[in-house]
């Protein structure tokens, strides 16, 4: 009897996660371009904080075209190919000092190459053209910078700066939101206080939502969020905050037949986290953070015993949690090494078939302790898995190869890095298909980085990962090695 009923849970859950199998290619395609959106939102921040005004009117043009090439193997080492030439087309204009308009148009094209295999297919949508066209958009107002273009002056304790638009988003380090959003932002900044708020929506068609088991979980999710954070600059060298945030999900009351299952989706929850980064000493640089996650959700649908029949849906409440850390050494040397070391943890549910979804989801009666959010936290390229239930120390390391000043390659910097897999509790799932039960250990990746600025204009990029599993807690012809490559040419004008 014991038997047979996990016979039919581990058919629900090959039901269950097969949504999330299919799509994960495409998952993994963007899980790159996340990266790049992560690293741009932090160049911009830095780019416009530091640039001077020496006139009333500064207008700035511009733009870049990228032109890349990846390969993506799934479970099973299946290989398919994306290309993607990628223009991007910028205006930004600063009046008097502090009102300042940033807009990017962006021409994307996909095209697949899955050899013939339907199995291996994207959906409609991430074939050709994509959307949108309009990237980022965003006006800023900087009451200090118009002041003072004005002749005029503030204390030099106190600020005020509103921007809002199109933008991509990132919260805290990222854990619990970065995203594209539409959003509007507030930071007063009184003494060594700075109050930041929030009110943003996701920004359609640039959202992969986690319950992967919702229609239209990445053409149409929408959230609603609002937050606010307290940053203190009180300490030297140190910026600790603390913030709430709170997500309303627009699509709740969503209703899907998946199989025979009549669903419904709804998940309301709120973060409350703390966090800090800053240095310790002259070669240390730390970063840590704390969120934990609470609200209401929607219990599962899939009847476990049946593995085919429905059942009663119930509110059900959120409880989970999720933190990383990082310490960065940097050798000071002429080539500018540095050795990084992080862990990321998060809390799992062992009542849940999938981390993510209400189909398969948290069973009745039952606390929901699975993380999720929209955040983004890099777990590597080839399995890129979620937080959820994962236990991922990683150690990696970056220098340049000739740091020459007269060398042709004096801008060439390698990074390797190394990433572990765990579960925290062997008995619930992560967002990636695995047995449960049995061994911890999920397996190891190892992802290499090749950047080379050859001129100004000029930029190379090369991303591999490999991932090496635990082939114990993958289901038969799913534990397989996992391999990512991505290699890209940017021109900039």
């Amino acid at each position: 009897m014991v038997k047979g009923i996990t016979i039919l849970i581990i058919g629900g859950m090959l039901c269950v996660t097969s949504y999330a199998t299919a799509q994960n290619i495409n998952v993994l395609a963007n899980n790159v371009q996340r990266q790049l959106n992560s690293e741009d939102a932090q160049y911009r921040q830095d780019y416009f904080r530091e640039t001077p005004i020496s006139e009333r009117l500064l207008l700035d043009a511009g733009g870049t075209f990228r032109y890349a090439y990846n390969m993506i193997q799934n479970s099973q080492s299946q290989s398919q190919y994306l290309t993607t030439p990628d223009v991007r087309l910028f205006l930004r204009a600063e009046l008097d000092g502090g009102i300042r308009f940033f807009g990017r148009l962006r021409f994307l094209y996909n095209e697949w190459d899955t050899n013939g295999s339907r199995d291996l297919a994207p959906d409609a949508k991430e074939q050709g053209w994509q959307n949108p066209i309009g990237e980022i958009y965003w006006a800023e107002f900087d009451l200090a910078g118009f002041t003072k273009s004005q002749n005029g002056s503030l204390p030099p304790e106190f600020n005020l700066v509103i921007k809002g638009g199109r933008n991509y988003l990132i919260w805290g380090q990222g854990l619990v939101l970065s995203n594209y959003m539409y959003a509007v932002k507030a930071e007063l900044t009184v003494g060594d206080l700075m109050v930041e708020g929030i009110f943003a929506q996701t920004a359609g068609q640039d959202t992969v939502d986690w319950d992967t088991s919702r229609p239209g979980y990445d053409t149409d999710t929408s959230r609603v969020y609002s937050g606010m954070k307290l940053n203190w600059n009180g300490i030297p060298g140190q910026k600790p905050y603390v913030y709430a945030l709170w997500q309303e999900d627009q699509n709740g009351g969503q209703q899907n037949i998946i199989g025979t299952v009549p669903t419904t989706f709804n998940y309301n929850n709120g973060y409350a986290g703390f966090g800090s980064t800053g240095s310790l000493g002259a070669d240390l640089v730390y970063r840590t953070e704390f969120a934990y996650e609470f609200g209401l959700t929607l219990s599962d649908s899939l009847d476990p015993n049946s593995g085919s029949l429905s059942q009663p849906q119930q509110e059900t409440r959120i409880s989970a949690e999720a933190g990383l850390a990082g310490l960065t050494y940097l050798l000071r040397n002429e080539v500018d090494t540095r050795v990084d070391l992080s862990v990321l943890v998060g809390s799992g549910d062992k009542n849940r078939l999938d981390s993510g979804t209400t189909f398969g989801g948290i069973a009745p009666n039952h606390t929901d302790h699975s993380f999720n959010s929209l955040g983004y936290i890099n777990t590597g390229f080839a399995l890129a898995p979620d937080p959820a239930n994962l236990l991922c120390p990683s150690a990696g390391i970056s220098t340049d190869l000739l740091p020459d000043p007269s060398s042709w390659a004096r801008d060439l910097r390698l990074g390797i890095t190394g990433f572990l897999f765990m579960k925290v509790d062997n008995q619930a799932p992560i967002n990636i298909l695995t047995r449960p039960g049995g061994s911890n250990l999920i397996g190891g990746e190892v992802d290499a980085t090749l950047d080379w600025r050859i001129t100004s204009d000029i930029n190379f990029n090369m991303r591999y990962g490999i991932f090496m599993p635990n082939s114990s807690v993958f289901f038969e012809n799913q534990g397989a090695n996992r391999q990512f490559f991505y290699v890209g040419m940017t021109y900039a004008f």
